[in-house]
């Protein structure tokens, strides 16, 4: 098991990408689902079920977030374990007024804003937003209670276009984009904003962590602060339009941070040639996903990334996956993050990845 500061250092090559003798890695345990994994959200989870932030309990998930950070440490493992506000919740669309609706596995919201007449209506009162205090009551006590054994990062939050799609229906913004682009386009630009906001937020209610921040969910140490997001409501649209209106908004997503990520479908590939053009956007996440395309298949895309920024694969990886990743990619600036069912199927990946990490 490596010591902390080679656990750092490590991480701290990813960024430079410096020469490396195997790619960073990290586990998840569990499957997709993420509702289900956690104790105290399993009353919430009936089907129908008006969800409001009084419900969620900060102090009755803290055992659940205890038992999957020593859970994580029976992996040898590069990534350090992040605990984030109950990544379930769309806590975006919560804060911007959606109806949160449980079902038996998840939450969702619903749209509201059926008039962009009414986009004034959006905003973020920093002082009487119920699920932003929610949020940061999430991220002020995950703080205190971790005594500084793990990092506290930012779960989930979607991105510019995703919080559209929550706004006004994804069906709404296809024609918003052709018959009202100047009102869509200048939600857009609210949402950005808005979402920035949060982050910030977000990194003031929190404390650094070995000497940087984390990346919730993919459990990414930076020396920084950090910022990741996702549009995956952009393959709705068509490349011009995402030229046209989407390019500018993921520019400004990425100012004022040194450590960035952008996590991407396959369904979106077409717009991962202009992520490239962004020099803020440091690192981009591509999904396996279920029923999607292959790791074989994905290989072009890959090389492609790592040709000018970082990359993190993520996914229900197997070996042979594995294999073809540690033997066809470059490792500088390579994060393979692996979703496990079980720790001895981590383990047992994790030892699969140790005897190729001889190639020279």
């Amino acid at each position: 098991m490596e010591t902390i500061a080679q656990r750092i250092q490590r991480h701290q090559a990813f960024w430079d990408r410096t020469p490396v003798e195997r790619p960073l890695i990290g586990f998840r345990i569990g499957d997709y689902l993420f509702a289900n994994k956690f104790q105290a959200a399993l009353p919430l989870l009936k089907e129908g079920k008006m969800i409001t932030p009084d419900m969620l309990d900060v102090d009755d998930f803290l055992a659940d977030y205890d038992r999957m950070y020593v859970q994580s440490l029976e992996i040898d493992q590069d990534a350090f374990w992040t605990a984030a506000p109950f990544t379930a919740i769309p806590w975006m669309e919560a804060m911007l007024g959606c109806e949160i609706r449980a079902s038996e596995a998840s939450f969702t919201s619903k749209p509201w804003l059926n008039d962009l007449a009414d986009l004034d209506q959006v905003q973020l009162n920093e002082a009487h937003n119920p699920w932003l205090a929610k949020y940061l009551e999430f991220v002020e006590k995950l703080t205190v209670h971790s005594q500084g054994r793990y990092p506290v990062g930012q779960p989930i939050l979607r991105g510019t276009s995703d919080m559209l799609g929550a706004l006004r229906g994804q069906t709404n913004l296809v024609f918003d984009y052709i018959d009202h682009p100047d009102a869509i386009q200048q939600l857009a630009q609210k949402l950005t904003h808005i979402f920035r906001q949060v982050v910030q937020k977000h990194r003031e209610t929190t404390t650094a962590f070995q000497g940087g921040y984390a990346m919730g969910f993919y459990h990414l140490w930076c020396p920084g602060p950090c910022l990741w997001f996702q549009d995956d409501l952009v393959a709705l649209l068509s490349p011009a339009l995402y030229r046209k209106y989407f390019y500018e908004m993921n520019v400004q997503m990425c100012q004022g941070y040194e450590y960035t990520l952008c996590h991407l479908h396959p369904t979106s590939f077409f717009i991962l040639d202009d992520l490239l053009q962004i020099e803020g956007l440091k690192t981009i996440q591509i999904n396996k996903d279920l029923g999607g395309p292959s790791i074989a298949e994905m290989l072009p895309e890959f090389q492609k990334v790592l040709r000018k920024k970082r990359l993190v694969i993520w996914g229900d990886l197997d070996q042979t996956d594995l294999e073809l990743i540690l033997v066809e990619l470059p490792y500088e600036g390579l994060y393979v993050h692996i979703v496990a069912p079980t720790v001895a199927e981590a383990q047992h990946l994790r030892q699969f990845i140790e005897t190729k990490e001889k190639r020279a």
